[in-house]
């Protein structure tokens, strides 16, 4: 309600514009986005995102396939996000997004009071918005966290962990006393949000973004947000029952459900997402400039080959910063 009537004073996305031949369209767009005036800046940015453009085509080819039509609807880019190393990428996209809500996120951030009310907690509603504001501040810390641990590391290690706490909320959900059992409960969803923030809860998007060929990024965005809501169509429907005393009266032995859904994405995570983010040494201001420029034009191209080569994503960190070290050490000497 409050998003549409922005809409219309939304910036169209330089990406598209450029692959259009839009360019000058694009630099109006990168204006608004970033609000400073410096036309070298936008000169220089949407060169880079031409060349990236360019590269991108080389290794990916062009669609020509014939066109999918349903409905009077042109799905073509949809059907090609199913299709040969591209399928990997998609199923890898909608993993990172709908972890979120098989390790138990609707149920934390949608149910929380009701579930702390349940499990005989007196100040329920003060310990759920104390909840809330602890994830808020962990989500922040997200923000540099991503860039300096990288995603895949945030990401997969964190799950396993959150899976481990969602073990120890179901066992004490089996104590006998859960008046005290409460109390740990009410401890382990705290670890248990501090942790899902700052992981997959805002790192899963930013994955899930990147993982996406160029020309196929706005589609796979609209598979991951239309398998999100089928997921949240699940779970909205199946936690109440699972919950409430006059149905499944689960108590803290949630966890265990989540816990068998966490570890499918923990594991799953382990062998799809890859390391997105590209680690170098910096020994000049003048080499971090050039090197910034040529990862930032090569980063998307160089995720395109090692999906094409079947590298498996896992040993994709080690194989960008091979070829980081190649760059520095060959073209960057001065």
């Amino acid at each position: 309600m409050y998003i549409f009537p922005r809409w219309p004073f939304f910036p169209e996305s330089p990406y598209w514009l450029v692959r259009n031949g839009r360019t000058v369209e694009a630099k109006k767009a990168l204006r608004r986005v970033y609000g400073f005036k410096d036309d070298t800046f936008y000169d220089v940015e949407v060169r880079r995102m031409e060349n990236e453009v360019r590269i991108a085509t080389n290794v990916q080819g062009t669609a020509e396939e014939p066109k999918q039509i349903f409905m009077g609807i042109d799905l073509s880019a949809e059907f090609e996000c199913l299709r040969g190393t591209n399928r990997k990428r998609t199923l890898t996209a909608i993993f990172a997004a709908s972890g979120q809500q098989m390790i138990g996120a609707t149920f934390v951030i949608g149910y929380a009071t009701y579930f702390l009310e349940l499990i005989g907690v007196k100040d329920y509603f003060d310990a759920s918005v104390v909840l809330y504001i602890v994830m808020l501040l962990s989500s922040v810390a997200a923000f540099p966290l991503t860039e300096i641990l990288g995603r895949r590391t945030l990401i997969v290690w964190p799950q396993f962990a959150l899976c481990f706490m969602l073990l120890v909320i179901g066992i004490m959900g089996c104590v006998p006393d859960q008046t005290k059992a409460s109390w740990a409960i009410v401890v382990f969803i705290y670890l248990w949000a501090i942790i899902f923030q700052f992981s997959i809860g805002a790192t899963g998007f930013v994955l899930a973004s990147e993982i996406a060929t160029m020309r196929l990024r706005g589609a796979t965005q609209g598979l991951i947000t239309i398998s999100n809501a089928i997921w949240g169509l699940i779970m909205q429907f199946t936690i109440p029952y699972m919950i409430n005393p006059d149905a499944g009266n689960l108590g803290g032995k949630v966890g265990f459900i989540f816990f068998a859904t966490g570890i499918i994405a923990a594991i799953g995570g382990w062998i799809l997402y890859p390391e997105t983010k590209v680690e170098h040494k910096f020994f000049s201001l003048k080499q971090f400039y050039r090197l910034t420029i040529f990862f930032q034009g090569a980063s998307f191209e160089r995720l395109d080959e090692l999906y094409m080569l079947k590298v498996a994503p896992r040993h994709f960190k080690k194989m960008i910063v091979s070829a980081g070290s190649a760059v520095e050490d060959g073209n960057l000497k001065c």
